[in-house]
Parts: C-alpha cells; structure tokens; sequence
C-alpha cells in the first residue's frame, strides 16, 4: 500500500473526462534528473522515480516524488 499526502483539490472534469473522481492530489516533484524539464512544465507528462521524505531546513518535512525520467503526453483526442 503507498501513502501520499499533498494538496487536495476539487477538479470539475469536462464531459470528455467522465471517468475522473473531481479529485486531483497535487504533489512536489524534484526534476533536477530530468534534462528538459522547463520544457514540459504546463504540459501531460509521465514521470517515473522514486517518493521520498526530504527534511528541509525550512520547511521541515515534504514528501518528494523525486522524477528520474519525463516524457510529454500527447493529448490529441481520438
């Protein structure tokens, strides 16, 4: 079993995303790894990587998904 813990926020899905809950889990990502990451900021992506706890001086502890590769979705519907 995981455990996540981040931002929950409400997402009204459009009619085209009817099997989405209204739900999305909003997560820090570390994409020092990835090579284009400025790149697909704003975009779909799949990430691959590791969740860890970092224990930031200021910030005390954050759980991390810590991304080791990223590529864009296309999102062109069918």
């Amino acid at each position: 079993m995981s455990y996540l813990e981040g931002r929950l926020r409400r997402h009204v899905p459009a009619e085209s995303e009817g099997e989405h809950t209204g739900y999305v889990l909003e997560i820090e990502v570390d994409m020092s790894a990835v090579r284009d990451a400025e790149g697909l900021a704003g975009e779909g992506v799949a990430i691959t990587g590791d969740v860890e706890i970092v224990d930031y001086p200021e910030r005390g502890k954050v759980l991390l998904f810590k991304a080791t590769s990223a590529a864009g979705m296309d999102e062109t519907s069918e």
